[in-house]
């Protein structure tokens, strides 16, 4: 009887078939699955790829903004896939993040957004734990206190660079001297030697070129993994617009720039897989060599550290670099606009700068710039309002389940939060849409440091948050007691932004530049 059946009746089963399961599937996921009693997209609950393509992809990053609106419409906690729940609830955050609270990293989620077993990209706490006792002596505070006069001495070439601007009158792009000045900093960290960006004519280098051509583009990749392989295999022009193909193309365009700064370790192998360094004829303590390269090919760094293979060196590089340079930028660039937009906190900020350095001739240290209480409350508001990186940072339940307001949560579930929301939650931030550094200086500002989410918390916190102090404290500092900027041409909608994993900006922002006196 079998045999007897078409050619085309087959196609025509097998159709039936696919979509009958498909609708079976659905209706399961929407009326029977755990989190069906959850509020929110009815698309993201039938189908977490198409949902996140759409917004991520075909939106261009704006899926946080239609998480946050679902929120206001339905409260802390919505469904935003199959498997997935945001939360908004201050409270639930500071729980998930405990060191001992379980929640680990969404392997899914980070296999995307990061190269892997790199500190960012390393979901077992174990090998992360190692990683991360390798590269803390390079990021530590004390670590960032010994390193603050080259900061400075950054920050003053940079500053040469806008009294020429003001000379010839001209513009200058801030995001471009900023992704430079933060770019020149990492590098001298992460490789032992910075790669000149603020010394360019345009502020550009190699690496940032092959950075931006990763990060400027949409989810693709978290949304549809084969498609995104298959891209890969086919057209490598195509594939620069999905993530993470984007990095791996990244990655081997920058293997040679990473050779580059290698030089000082004598290979004892071929640039292979299986490469390994000598570091053996290094002299120094491992805390004299404290460049976290140094640190990365020591295997006395930390117990149980073993040396990278070139190409594990050369994803780890190319992640530190990454979140070193834009996610401070991006606040940079943020901060110089919402000051320069407010005429009476410029004027305070200016204020609180000549009164304790008279003459704009004077460099400012980071010892004196940190002390400046109304500098301090600007720069705590740029973090909470400029969110270098705003969007979604997944955690998976724990074995023992979660109980989340009342209801218990299945293991392997994945819950979501995002600083941007969190930044902006009206039960903690007063007038949260408003840019305000006098909320850090009322009676009550303690409470708010806890809540502040943009490095996150526990042991992901950020590794680079003094690093980033003390790039924003040195360098707003020096930069407006020196010289006075106006955006040129620049409205609001040049400074609207879309979550690309990174911060990316609408447009951009040039200034015209006047010495002050």
């Amino acid at each position: 009887m079998l045999a007897d059946i078409t050619v085309r009746e087959w196609t025509l089963l097998a159709a039936t078939s696919y979509v009958v399961f498909w609708l079976c599937r659905a209706v399961y996921r929407l009326y029977f699955h755990p989190l069906s009693r959850y509020p929110g997209s009815t698309l993201a609950a039938v189908s977490t790829s198409w949902y996140e393509w759409y917004w991520n992809y075909y939106k261009n990053g704006r899926m946080l903004f239609e998480i946050k609106r679902l929120h206001d419409k339905h409260g802390p906690v919505i469904r935003i896939g199959v498997n997935d729940l945001h939360v908004s609830d201050p409270a639930v955050y500071q729980d998930m993040t405990r060191i001992d609270s379980g929640f680990t990293k969404d392997p899914y989620f980070y296999q995307f957004i990061s190269l892997p077993h790199t500190s960012i990209g390393e979901i077992e706490p174990s090998l992360h734990r190692t990683r991360r006792k390798v590269l803390t002596p390079a990021l530590s505070g004390s670590r960032i206190q010994e390193l603050a006069p080259a900061i400075l001495a950054k920050t003053e070439q940079l500053m040469l660079r806008f009294d020429q601007v003001a000379d010839s009158q001209t513009v200058i792009s801030v995001p471009s001297a900023a992704k430079a000045f933060t770019m020149d900093i990492i590098s001298k960290i992460v490789l032992g030697q910075e790669m000149g960006c603020v010394a360019e004519p345009n502020f550009r280098n190699e690496f940032i070129d092959f950075l931006h051509a990763a990060f400027d583009v949409g989810w693709m990749a978290p949304a549809f993994p084969t498609l995104s392989t298959v891209a890969l295999a086919l057209v490598e022009g195509f594939s620069i617009s999905v993530i993470p193909l984007a990095l791996l193309i990244l990655a081997q365009r920058c293997l040679k720039i990473t050779q580059k700064y290698l030089a000082k370790f004598d290979r004892t192998d071929s640039a292979t897989k299986d490469a390994t360094f000598d570091v053996e004829s290094k002299t120094g303590s491992p805390s004299e060599r404290s460049a976290v390269i140094d640190m990365l090919m020591d295997p006395s760094s930390a117990k149980g550290h073993k040396i990278p293979t070139l190409e594990e060196l050369n994803d780890e590089l190319i992640m530190l670099l990454t979140a070193g340079n834009d996610t401070t930028s991006n606040a940079m660039v943020m901060g110089i606009y919402q000051i320069c937009q407010h005429p009476q906190i410029h004027q305070r900020l200016v204020d609180e700068l000549r009164q304790h350095f008279p003459s704009p001739a004077q460099s400012i240290p980071y010892d004196q710039a940190k002390t400046l209480p109304y500098l301090t409350a600007t720069i705590k508001e740029i973090l909470r309002f400029a969110h270098p990186l705003p969007g979604r940072l997944p955690r998976v339940v724990p074995a023992q389940g979660y109980s989340l307001h009342g209801r218990q949560l299945r293991p392997g579930t994945s819950m979501h939060t995002s600083a941007y929301i969190l930044n902006r939650h009206p039960d903690i931030w007063d007038r949260p849409d408003e840019f305000d550094p006098d909320r850090w200086l009322r009676d009550d500002s303690a409470r708010l440091d806890k809540h502040l989410a943009t490095f996150n918390r526990g042991v992901r916190q950020c590794l680079g948050k003094d690093l980033a102090w003390c790039e924003l404290q040195i360098l707003l500092a020096n930069l407006f007691r020196r010289f006075h900027l106006t955006p040129n041409n620049v409205g609001p909608k040049d400074m609207e932004w879309v979550d690309l994993v990174l911060t990316v900006f609408q447009g951009g922002l040039l200034c015209r530049v006047e010495r002050m006196d």
